[in-house]
């Protein structure tokens, strides 16, 4: 599981776009938060109208389909709602961050477990890229609401220690083989 994972290409350019993501959150917490607010509303939109014209779609042809057309309703809501208050969305950021980090920590502990228990070249890299996320989650859900912005860039430095720590350990992988 471990060479499946970390011999990847996309292992490399996740890591230099997690560096990216990361400085850019570091440098422009206030910014970085309303862009990404948008960009999840973009997503979030195109999602909402994907499903009212396969609802639309299905009409035509005389099949009902409110699953769509619910889904396509309440995602296009939300959309506006985020494009117009990103603020209202930016104050649920920590939590939503806390967990994400939580989430990519519990993801790569199996990785960083069999590294270590096999004594693995890529083994401190890996344990760093496992465990810093899995604290720094933890820290951020204990604490959720002191700032959006300390939050933001507490979770670019993440994505940066998170990126070069994948990096390091996908190039110290591959120097072994």
């Amino acid at each position: 599981m471990f060479q499946f994972f970390w011999v990847r290409t996309a292992s490399v350019w996740l890591a230099a776009l997690y560096m990216v993501f990361g400085i850019l959150l570091l440098l422009f917490p206030g910014e970085s938060g309303t862009v990404f607010i948008w960009m999840l509303a973009a997503g979030s939109a195109l999602y909402g109208l994907g499903h009212l014209f396969r609802y639309a779609k299905g009409r035509k042809a005389g099949q009902s389909l409110p699953g769509d057309l619910f889904s396509g309703v309440l995602t296009l809501a939300f959309a506006l709602f985020a494009m117009l208050w990103p603020h209202v969305i930016l104050s649920f950021l920590p939590l939503v961050l806390g967990a994400l980090l939580l989430l990519d920590g519990l993801g790569k502990l199996p990785l960083a477990i069999d590294a270590l228990r096999y004594q693995q070249q890529a083994r401190v890299p890996l344990a760093v890229s496992s465990f810093l996320p899995l604290a720094l989650g933890l820290l951020i859900l204990i604490r959720p609401f002191q700032t959006a912005q300390l939050v933001i860039r507490v979770f670019g430095i993440a994505l940066l220690l998170d990126g070069v720590s994948d990096l390091a350990a996908c190039l110290t992988e591959r120097r072994s083989r």
